[in-house]
């Protein structure tokens, strides 16, 4: 067992530093993303508004119990429902949702924190820019997550607090395949430079940093 996650782990460290999209560059004038951690989960900050995509027809105020803490920007994260709805901390994480995370489950979700006109921090935060054309790539991989109810309608449910929500979600969760493996993914298939393997918070920080992100 001792091999095992010693092997788990040198092969994310490995897979975190090795690029894919090796030659990506943010550009100069594009639409303004942000990647966000809580030390646990990994998620992507979007404006809810664009010239590219409106999220408003699938994301809506009247899904929060108090539509004033409808954001202009929404951050976007998918993983295993019980580790999502139970471990917004490190410290909350329990055994069973542990397993079942590892050992894989079919119960998913996104979940959506709503934000108004945030601001990169180093530690948290980072910001990059992507071309029209890779938003709307980054925006179709996150909509086919969406489980949708006979009117085409997500089905939301509550949070942590007041400007965040759970939305019932496709996909197979477990160790190899996580919620920071999910938001390379989605930058990775968008063309933008990532961890060809990022199990973990870090593997996906890392390539935000601000010489990362122009060199």
């Amino acid at each position: 067992m001792i091999a095992i996650i010693m092997l788990y782990l040198i092969a994310a460290l490995f897979g975190s530093i090795l690029p894919a999209n090796q030659f990506w560059k943010s550009p100069d004038d594009g639409i303004e993303l942000f990647i966000e951690t809580n030390g646990l989960h990994t998620g992507i900050i979007m404006p809810i508004r664009s010239d590219v995509y409106d999220w408003s027809h699938l994301v809506r105020p009247e899904h929060l119990d108090d539509p004033s803490g409808y954001g202009s920007h929404m951050l976007v994260g998918w993983g295993h429902a019980g580790v999502y709805r139970n471990t917004e901390h490190w410290k909350d994480l329990r055994f069973s949702d542990a397993a079942s995370a590892i050992f894989g489950s079919d119960e998913v979700l996104l979940h959506i924190y709503h934000l108004n006109y945030p601001q990169a921090y180093p530690h948290y935060r980072r910001s990059f820019k992507v071309s029209e054309a890779e938003y709307r790539k980054i925006v179709d991989a996150i909509k086919a997550r969406f489980v949708l109810d006979q009117g085409q309608r997500p089905i939301p449910s509550p949070g942590y607090g007041s400007r965040d929500l759970f939305y019932q979600a496709h996909g197979h969760y477990n160790a190899f395949y996580t919620c920071n493996n999910w938001t390379s993914d989605v930058l990775r298939q968008a063309g933008i430079r990532t961890g060809i393997w990022t199990p973990f918070q870090g593997g996906v920080m890392r390539w935000f940093l601000e010489a990362e992100i122009d060199n």
